[in-house]
């Protein structure tokens, strides 16, 4: 029943995960765990395939996704978090929520202004935990266990369908190699409307928390407890899409491997005759 994935890219995390799916009774899967090591790296020819995808199933681009998670656009790079806050409450949470109609809260809005059912003070979670991880890698031994976010509100989120499918964020500091990590709790992913873009913008999340800390970014985990191919938009589309992202990661992966053996050659002196 459970698979586990283990992936260098979002792109190459993606294509593992759809053909599981598409090998599936109805292309659902319960307890999928993928590890993406470089979760910040886009194979923009990957996510172009994608988006067709999604514009001939007429759902989410995985602009829109990323976008729910992290506005990264709207981070400036050495803008003081403060400012960084306010402006992704100001503007991303309205826009965000403007394009997704049929929900009272964001992915983005529940990270920077978490709020309980009874409507009380915003908790600026990322706000935070960020200030948290500040303080904790400026000691002798920081603490690599206390940098949670909710998504889910207990009252808030008491239907049994919709909004939020992301549940938790657990991030972890790793003081000796300098790295932050993401695991990412799902209780239910879509791997067509969301998963791509989802993971796309988790990692620029991640980005953004390393970049406040002065750390890289480390591995990423995603936890789907439950997963879907979504083969009700068409399970020959899915199908050819998810093979032509196949093809063009094999050939980025092939253009690499002959771009390295060029640069090979070229540092290896000619052999005296």
């Amino acid at each position: 029943m459970s698979a586990y994935f283990n992936a260098e890219t979002v792109a190459d995390a993606w294509t593992q995960i759809m053909d599981h799916l598409l090998e599936q009774p109805n292309g659902k899967s319960f307890h999928l765990v993928t590890t993406i090591a470089d979760p910040i790296t886009e194979v923009r020819a990957v996510t172009k395939v994608v988006d067709a995808l999604a514009g001939q199933a007429d759902t989410m681009s995985t602009m829109e996704n990323a976008n729910a998670i992290w506005p990264y656009v709207l981070a400036r790079p050495g803008e003081k978090i403060g400012a960084t806050m306010e402006r992704i409450k100001k503007f991303g949470v309205p826009v965000i929520k403007a394009a997704n109609n049929n929900r009272k809260d964001s992915y983005v809005e529940r990270v920077v202004a978490w709020r309980s059912r009874d409507d009380g003070e915003r908790v600026p979670q990322l706000e935070n935990m960020i200030s948290r991880m500040r303080s904790e890698s400026g000691n002798a031994a920081p603490k690599t266990s206390a940098y949670e976010i909710a998504i889910f509100s207990p009252g808030l989120d008491a239907g049994y369908m919709g909004f939020p499918c992301l549940s938790h964020l657990s991030f972890k500091l790793d003081s000796e190699r300098q790295r932050i990590y993401l695991t990412a709790l799902y209780r239910n992913h879509h791997f067509v409307t969301h998963g791509y873009g989802n993971f796309l913008g988790l990692g620029r999340l991640m980005k953004f928390v390393a970049d406040q800390v002065g750390y890289s970014v480390g591995e990423f985990v995603s936890v789907s407890t439950h997963a879907d191919a979504e083969l009700h938009l068409g399970k020959a589309r899915i199908v050819n899409h998810v093979e032509e992202a196949k093809r063009v990661l094999a050939g980025t992966a092939n253009s690499s491997a002959n771009a390295l053996a060029a640069d090979v050659r070229r540092k290896v002196p000619a052999r005296l005759e």
